[in-house]
């Protein structure tokens, strides 16, 4: 456009500096009239020239402004996407320490299960499982407890009334007992091997009905018998409530 207008001003310079020199039959008016008309063509021709140069520039400022402002929007758009691509690395990193977590756990779930299924069990409870008085008798002799509340591990002897422990470890122990005391005594002793560990009893003429209880812990070798003893001249009483019980359990193996 500038390349347009640089010859068109010259050429208006020119002919603005071109001297009148009137013909003799008079032509030459005609020919500045012509000369007046073109230049005034030529000026609106600038003009219009100015004004679209002026609007197109507009427009490329509109269109410059745009552009930066897509330039803005695609900056903001590529942030985004890199905080996004940010989380989603953090999330699979969280989701990658959950499974871990969760296949430990379930290592550690697998481990215990196999160390219960191997571990030693015995427990037992039992009642004497008979109706009436149960002694006295003139020597000291081992109770035999026939009803079987539970016998895990079959370690309880109900032909001998003795309990075995199948491993070295730590076990509980306890028995209760009942009679109606006319003068009698009541009692019985928790025997380890040959070795009297704990005894409860009571004597009295009240005609009324007593009960005994006791309880110990004790640490046993594989093959200790533990059982209970009805002492010389004692008696215990039992019924279907089962008041006369022997109960053991192995705590943990050591």
């Amino acid at each position: 456009m500038r390349a347009f207008l640089v010859p068109l001003v010259l050429l208006l310079c020119h002919l603005g500096e071109a001297k009148y020199t009137p013909s003799e039959d008079g032509s030459s008016d005609s020919l500045q009239c012509g000369i007046v008309s073109d230049l005034r063509d030529l000026r609106d021709m600038v003009v219009l020239q100015r004004a679209e140069l002026s609007h197109t520039m507009a427009e490329l400022q509109d269109t410059k402004t745009k552009v930066e402002g897509l330039k803005t929007e695609n900056s903001v758009m590529e942030s985004r996407l890199m905080s996004s691509e940010r989380q989603l690395e953090a999330m699979k990193t969280e989701n990658a320490a959950m499974v871990s977590r969760v296949t430990s756990t379930e290592s550690e779930i697998e481990k215990l299960q196999r160390e219960n299924a191997e571990r030693p069990k015995a427990a037992f409870s039992t009642s004497l499982g008979k109706t009436g008085h149960h002694g006295p008798f003139n020597t000291a002799t081992t109770v035999i407890y026939k009803n079987i509340f539970t016998n895990t591990g079959d370690h309880y002897n109900n032909a001998t009334g003795s309990f075995t422990a199948p491993v070295r470890g730590v076990y509980h122990f306890s028995f209760t007992m009942g009679d109606f005391l006319q003068s009698t005594v009541m009692g019985l002793s928790l025997f380890k091997n040959e070795q009297q560990i704990i005894h409860s009893g009571e004597w009295g003429d009240h005609m009324q009905f007593r009960s005994a209880s006791n309880a110990v812990i004790l640490q046993l070798e594989v093959g200790d018998v533990v059982f209970m003893q009805l002492p010389a001249n004692y008696r215990i009483y039992d019924d279907s409530n089962h008041r006369n019980t022997f109960t053991g359990i192995l705590l943990f193996p050591i």
